[in-house]
């Protein structure tokens, strides 16, 4: 097994600063407007700019993995991790609107 680690040049440090901090802000947008989108304070129109912050984050993701130049199975476990970041926000919603739903109406018993 051929191991990948290795010093990352310093004319890397601010590229590998800005696609960070853009990770966690396209994470933001896309848990935000897809919130947004889940509690109907926006039109469903703006879902297609939760996917879409969800794609530059992907993207971004694996941009971050070829500038910290790991390996290809740690490369594969991230973009894994951002598939499970697409689904999660979806079980949450659909448990917690079951959930909402059989309390709601369902009459409490003394």
């Amino acid at each position: 097994m051929e191991y990948y680690i290795q010093d990352i040049p310093s004319s890397d440090f601010l590229s590998i600063f800005v696609v960070s901090a853009l990770i966690i802000l396209f994470g933001m947008a896309y848990a935000g407007f897809f919130t947004l989108v889940k509690l109907k304070l926006l039109k469903r129109f703006y879902m297609l700019f939760a996917y879409g912050s969800w794609l530059v984050l992907v993207g971004l993701m694996y941009y971050l993995g070829e500038l910290l130049r790991v390996e290809p199975y740690t490369q594969k476990v991230l973009i894994g991790a951002m598939v499970g970041y697409l689904i999660f926000p979806h079980i949450v919603y659909f448990l917690l609107d079951r959930v909402h739903n059989r309390f709601e109406r369902e009459p409490t018993k003394p």
